[in-house]
């Protein structure tokens, strides 16, 4: 009897314990993204390139093994990180993590960072951040380009390579940063057929004395609309 008792108070502590253990396991996923969400804001307000992007990922609690770009560049000279879900702040403007998608291009040799890009997802944010361009460099850019498309006069194609019929506008804008030598092409698309109003923007930042810079520039097909 002595042996029974033993053996099933055994039992119900094996199964305590497996309960516990994944109890304990669900939680981490949870987690971890609590600590994501903890990361320090990374500031691109004041960012300088030439900047070794080891240095810049430790102070927000990241290495480069976090990237979360799926490729390698084998053939070229640099390297893409691509963030995690990040907040970032640009010109003084905070961004929420869930609102924005960021990659730096770093030298494979030196590991400095000459380009980032960013995606930004909410139309408000997008508008904010355009004013505050006009504000920091110029009300007039460098370069500017709108283009309105209507349903009488369509001039953007969906995935199907149709017209969309929607209101649509595309702006590019370029700004120069002459003092740091910062090329900003900035490409604003947005829906007015939409309720609410969708709109991105998208953020490619040159460093200007980079042997890259004319490279990216005719890669992004920038230079269809600017070359200087």
């Amino acid at each position: 009897m002595e042996k029974i008792t033993l053996l099933l108070a055994l039992s119900i502590l094996s199964c305590n314990g497996q309960q516990e253990k994944k109890i304990i396991e669900s939680k981490k996923p949870q987690m971890e993204a609590i600590k994501n969400n903890s990361r320090a804001t990374l500031n691109l307000t004041n960012f300088k390139f030439k900047t070794n992007i080891n240095g810049v990922l430790n102070q927000i609690g990241l290495t480069l093994n976090d990237n979360v770009l799926n490729e390698y560049n084998i053939s070229g000279d640099y390297e893409e990180f691509k963030f995690p879900p990040q907040q970032i702040n640009l010109l003084d403007n905070n961004i929420d993590s869930t609102k924005n998608e960021i990659s730096f291009f770093y030298t494979k040799k030196d590991k400095l960072i000459w380009c980032y890009e960013i995606s930004v997802l909410d139309n408000n944010d997008a508008v904010k951040i355009i004013k505050e361009f006009e504000n920091k460099y110029s009300s007039k850019p460098a370069f500017s380009k709108i283009s309105l498309s209507t349903k009488e006069h369509p001039l953007f194609l969906d995935e199907n390579g149709e017209f969309k019929k929607d209101k649509m506008e595309e702006r590019i804008l370029v700004w120069e940063d002459s003092k740091e030598k910062v090329t900003f092409f900035v490409i604003y698309k947005v829906n007015y057929d939409k309720n609410p109003v969708e709109g991105t923007l998208q953020i490619i930042a040159l460093d200007k004395n980079n042997k890259k810079y004319k490279e990216w520039v005719s890669y992004r097909s920038l230079d269809m609309y600017y070359k200087n």
